[in-house]
């Protein structure tokens, strides 16, 4: 199943007289390639349902044909919209589509009235991403306590499902009073998913926060950084952008081997592979590349340069 990602980030340009601006973003989770990027002046109107099935819309049409079949779309609570999980569950309104998402759930007190009372035996251990039981940490289906009428009209399949962990100190000044005083801080996600474990379901929408790197990566590369005071300009810096981050997903992805290079920043990646001390001459009509012997990571970029060379040619 191909898994898109999709988040919002806030950022400041940093030219004189800068005008803020909100790009949503949507990334492809398997690979981190930028699917689409809208960049949003900081006038526009938050969380705009409109906006959000657009860029959807647009960051699925630029998947591969046998890929728009089945995909999970997950969100943050910044992207939650009854429109838009209405769009998704059905399938971008494209029969034959099984189109998924998991989306964070707000708390109130509905949901904190429903947590008080699942009984013991509802609650599961609680994993983490890599499929280990977290320490006092428990999920439930929330979803049999909850009036979820006006949703399943349209989506059958909606599921409420809690997460019940110790409250870190951090997160203490947004708990709820309830939260405070039970010293637990409960997190609840809806997905349309008809099968899986709880628990497998709560871990598989706690990884698309790796999407956060991809925001990150894609600010060091300069989206962080408009040029003009000219919005068509910064439009047009933005795609610029969108461009050096899949050429930079690409390169990881068929260039390094998984470890730490291949989930290095920018900055790293230029430091070792990108801005390397060398030499370049011609003889023998060819061109040669002269690396320092003593450069500590010659024999990185020479296993890149390998693996390049050993891919198929395209046909």
């Amino acid at each position: 199943m191909f898994a898109a990602s999709t988040g919002k980030e806030n950022a400041q340009p940093t030219y004189k007289g800068g005008i803020g601006f909100c790009p949503n973003l949507a990334t492809c989770d398997n690979t981190d390639d930028m699917l689409a990027i809208d960049p949003r002046p900081g006038g526009a109107t938050s969380n705009c349902a409109t906006d959000n099935i657009a860029l959807l819309d647009l960051a699925v049409s630029r998947l591969p044909g046998r890929y728009r079949r089945r995909v999970l779309v997950r969100l943050d609570g910044a992207g939650f919209s009854h429109a838009l999980l209405d769009h998704i569950a059905a399938g971008g309104g494209v029969r034959g589509r099984d189109w998924e998402f998991s989306v964070g759930w707000s708390c109130t007190d509905t949901e904190t009235d429903a947590i008080e009372r699942l009984p013991k035996g509802a609650w599961e251990a609680g994993i983490g991403q890599n499929g280990d039981l977290v320490h006092d940490t428990f999920v439930a289906d929330l979803t049999g306590l909850l009036d979820l009428g006006s949703w399943h009209t349209t989506i059958p399949d909606l599921r409420i499902m809690v997460r019940d962990e110790p409250l870190h100190p951090r997160y203490r000044k947004r708990a709820t009073e309830r939260e405070k005083q039970l010293g637990r801080r409960h997190q609840l996600i809806a997905t349309n998913t008809r099968h899986g474990q709880i628990a497998w379901l709560d871990a598989r929408h706690r990884s698309h926060v790796h999407v956060e790197n991809d925001v990150k990566q894609a600010k060091d590369l300069g989206l962080n950084r408009w040029p003009s005071r000219h919005w068509a300009i910064n439009v047009a810096w933005t795609q610029v952008v969108a461009l050096a981050a899949n050429l930079l997903a690409c390169f990881r992805h068929l260039a390094l081997p998984e470890g730490e290079l291949r989930d290095a920043a920018p900055k790293l990646l230029r430091y070792r592979l990108l801005q390397l001390p060398a030499r370049l001459t011609r003889g023998q009509r060819k061109r040669w590349l002269h690396l320092r012997a003593d450069w500590p990571w010659t024999d990185d970029v020479i296993n890149a340069w390998r693996a390049v060379e050993a891919l198929p040619a395209p046909t």
